[in-house]
């Protein structure tokens, strides 16, 4: 399936299967960021977190308190995402091809 897709193409995927091992989930959830909307949303969040920055004093020094950054890209089951295909990411794919559907859109 990965070969027939042509670079520029839109594709849909979907998560049947919840990945279990770490390594697994965070190539899921990188794969899913490349959605132009989880990008939006992480985006919007860096900034308000950025915006909110709390900083106070450490050993008399400025010492910004870092929020964590928020989850927006789940690999969960049934979670779906579009995304523009490049052949860079065809080794993650086929590393994960077990847990995913992928069709083009």
């Amino acid at each position: 399936m990965l070969d027939s897709i042509k670079p520029g193409q839109t594709i849909r995927c979907t998560i049947v299967k919840e990945p279990v091992t770490h390594d697994d989930r965070s190539t899921v959830s990188r794969l899913m960021r490349n959605d132009p909307e989880i990008k939006r949303r992480l985006k919007g969040a860096q900034e308000y977190r950025m915006k909110n920055l709390y900083v106070r004093s450490r050993g008399l020094r400025p010492w910004e308190v870092r929020r964590p950054a928020s989850l927006h890209a789940l690999p969960i089951e049934g979670a779906s995402w579009t995304m523009r295909w490049f052949p860079q990411i065809a080794g993650d794919f086929r590393a994960v091809e077990s847990f995913l559907k992928i069709e083009k859109a």
